[in-house]
């Protein structure tokens, strides 16, 4: 009865499954409202148009939740577009809703014992005690929240999966340059993010919350660290105001959203970590079902760059 986005055809009007991401409400030259969103069936994505917008659709319309749609297939410069007629609320009876989100490549359990690993590794005990407050005090959040709305890391775990990976790649670069202080990389990946608990609503339906979209991570992550270090006694300490940097330079130049530049080695290596592990997951997803021989999509994380997949073995 219900049809997956692979099976449609131009012209189409099919029953389908979907769940809902970045749904935007917008207006027409008429100044009427229409919605713009996209829609996962589990395994592909498409891009869906609601002009029919009204009070019953708007009203059930949430970013995360999983509907029951139809409406018709439409040809958009060569892409596949649905535009919706009439939708409502999936229930388990039409599906397994859990299909429909996506998760990291590890469990929630697997990256806290993997991540806990890295916090035994901290030598230093005021660095240590400081990690160990802040993630205990946000530690549901922290280990289920996506790493963002889109673009990177944005499924259930992807903060705590992004962080993990970025503590792996740490791994060869504190080896070869001996001068890295490890408590302060490892402490800075582990902590670099945090902010992202309080900009994200939840973990399955993330949205930025009020404070997210006035402050953004960056400057929530730096006071949170401040409100631990101070209940810690530790706010006078080099140790905090060197992880504040860290969190506060992260993103590496101020057009990027960083207030301040790198300034200390472990700095510029956290931003180096953090913009390509961020960049090369967004990537890696382009590439998910581009075969060889052809060509991604835009990809947004390299400024709508599309990437060439070599015909090689």
């Amino acid at each position: 009865m219900y049809k997956k986005i692979k099976e449609v055809e131009f012209r189409e009007k099919p029953y389908m499954i979907l769940k809902f991401s970045n749904v935007q409400i917008k207006k027409t030259t008429a100044n009427a409202d229409y919605a713009s969103l996209i829609g996962f069936d589990g395994e592909d994505q498409i891009e869906v148009k609601i002009w029919k917008f009204t009070d019953d659709i708007k009203n059930i319309l949430k970013t995360g939740e999983v509907y029951v749609v139809h409406g018709e297939i439409k040809d958009y410069q060569g892409k596949k577009q649905l535009n919706l007629d009439e939708l409502r609320l999936a229930t388990s009876d039409d599906c397994d809703i859990d299909q429909f989100y996506e998760y990291a490549p590890l469990t929630k359990e697997e990256l806290q014992k993997k991540i806990s690993s890295y916090i035994n590794k901290i030598e230093n005990e005021v660095i240590k005690k400081i990690v160990v407050k802040a993630i205990s005090k946000y530690s549901d959040e922290y280990f289920s929240y996506p790493a963002a709305v889109s673009i990177h890391h944005n499924f259930i775990c992807g903060l705590a999966y992004h962080t993990y990976s970025m503590l792996t790649l740490s791994e060869p670069y504190l080896k070869l340059y001996t001068y890295l202080n490890k408590d302060l990389v490892y402490a800075g990946i582990i902590l670099h993010d945090i902010g992202k608990v309080k900009e994200l609503s939840s973990s399955k339906s993330p949205e930025y919350t009020h404070e997210g979209n006035l402050l953004g991570h960056i400057s929530i992550g730096a006071n949170i660290l401040h409100s631990v270090c101070e209940s810690l006694g530790y706010s006078d300490k080099e140790e905090a105001l060197a992880l504040e940097h860290i969190i506060l330079s992260h993103h590496g130049k101020n057009e990027f959203g960083s207030p301040v530049t790198p300034s200390i080695p472990e700095a510029a290596l956290i931003f180096l970590l953090d913009f390509s592990d961020s960049r090369l997951a967004a990537l890696g997803k382009a590439l998910k079902d581009v075969k060889k021989g052809e060509k991604t999509d835009p990809v947004v994380a390299f400024d709508k760059k599309v990437f060439y997949v070599t015909d090689l073995d």
